[in-house]
């Protein structure tokens, strides 16, 4: 009874992602998705992908939600990466940090709402005209990312390498868990998403990582530095990974730091 994703269609001559729950779901599923669809219908920020449309009146229900140009992150940083040319032209730390805080814009407002959004990842980000970004929720219905999620003995699909510690073993969502899940965005756009968090770790390595966190052990692993990355960009990735919650940073003041690590810096568009 979860809703899917059905991939992106035309709806007034834009591009759309149509998210739908299945037929004959239960009456419970469709009341939360419906309730889900009026609040997110409410989101007004530049920064996160808006609902354009919901389909209410007959199943399946499923609800419009807006696309941008280039896709997702990680395939739009692997193209540029790969075979870059006039037309993809390989993106510079700049670029990337300039992505980077428009992340931490959208993040900043769903904060400011009190909302967490419990799923960030470059793969829930999109890129438009001008390297525009608006921060979405498709990825964990696209089968492309299928294996970025574990599926635990409730049946839920979890992200795990991108999940807080108490998020994991407590179910504590929050902006701060979000804020977790930032450090390891950051951390995805650094390495061009040319690799998986914790690609060296089973999951059930990821989880019992998660434990050592937990347990204040001293034995948790933090992601490495990525190549090239400044020390204070990493910096800010290990603030966003601290144990407890009050110690990591605001989205406010995520969005400063990388406000003034880029000021002045314009995006040259091929």
């Amino acid at each position: 009874g979860v809703p899917e994703y059905n991939g992106v269609t035309s709806y007034h001559k834009k591009q759309v992602i149509v998210k739908s729950v299945w037929r004959g779901c239960t009456e419970s599923t469709k009341k939360e998705f419906l309730r889900e669809s009026s609040w997110l219908g409410t989101l007004r920020d530049q920064n996160v992908a808006r609902v354009v449309g919901v389909c209410s009146q007959e199943e399946p229900y499923c609800i419009l939600q807006e696309y941008c140009e280039f896709g997702d992150l990680p395939t739009f940083l692997q193209l540029q990466s790969t075979s870059p040319d006039e037309e993809n032209p390989a993106l510079s730390y700049g670029c990337l940090i300039y992505m980077a805080t428009q992340v931490a814009s959208g993040m900043k407002y769903l904060e400011s709402l009190d909302l967490a959004h419990r799923d960030l990842a470059a793969r829930n980000c999109l890129v438009g005209k001008s390297y525009h970004i608006k921060v979405s929720d498709h990825a964990m219905y696209c089968s492309k990312y299928e294996t970025d999620y574990y599926i635990s003995d409730t049946k839920a699909k979890l992200p795990i390498r991108w999940m807080a510690w108490e998020s994991l073993l407590l179910g504590k969502t929050s902006s701060k868990s979000d804020v977790w899940a930032f450090g390891v965005t950051l951390w995805e756009m650094l390495v061009v998403c040319g690799q998986k968090p914790y690609g060296e770790l089973t999951s059930e390595q990821v989880v019992e990582n998660c434990n050592h966190w937990y347990q204040g052990d001293g034995q948790a692993r933090l992601l490495s530095r990525p190549p090239s990355c400044p020390r204070e960009i990493y910096d800010l990735m290990t603030e966003c990974w601290k144990r407890n919650e009050a110690d990591r940073p605001r989205f406010s003041e995520i969005h400063l730091f990388l406000q003034r690590k880029n000021l002045g810096y314009v995006p040259v568009i091929a």
